[in-house]
């Protein structure tokens, strides 16, 4: 498969088309056709060098830790994700890619009327404000001011 990947660090310039191994579904897995992948300040510091905590170290490195597409191979033990299913979804890395392999539960229905570019970088803004009322232990009866709120989360 094809995919966008990191070969040395830097900026834009580095980005470069490879060919690797396409991806197969395990247990508790899809593999899903992407479509579309977000372009997030997540991607320029991997770009750059960085390494999210689990990841691994290898180059070449695919960016991209959102995407939407349609799911093309389901694994033992999923269910509620079907072959053809359109999905929007996230991964740690790896959805600057012509396939992408994630947990099940990483994955969503896209909604009908989201065309494939807005879905493909809709889930950072989406998860990282979930992430960050669970952590505050945010629930039923508390109320939450949100003010400034100038950015996608």
């Amino acid at each position: 498969m094809r995919a966008v990947a990191v070969t040395e660090f830097g900026g834009p310039e580095v980005l470069k088309v490879v060919e690797l191994p396409t991806p197969e579904a395990g247990p508790g897995q899809v593999r899903v056709r992407v479509r579309a992948a977000g372009v997030q300040p997540f991607d320029l510091s991997v770009r750059q060098g960085w390494l999210p905590a689990g990841a691994t170290a290898d180059l070449p490195r695919v960016p991209g830790n959102e995407f939407s597409g349609v799911v093309d191979q389901v694994g033992p033990g999923v269910d509620g994700v079907a072959a053809g299913d359109e999905v929007l979804g996230f991964n740690l890395l790896n959805s600057y890619a012509e396939y992408v392999v994630v947990p099940a539960e990483n994955v969503t229905a896209k909604p009908e009327n989201m065309p494939w570019e807005v879905a493909g970088g809709f889930t950072a803004g989406t998860q990282t404000a979930h992430i960050a009322l669970r952590q505050l232990g945010v629930g039923q009866g508390h109320t939450v001011l949100v003010h400034a709120a100038a950015g996608a989360v």
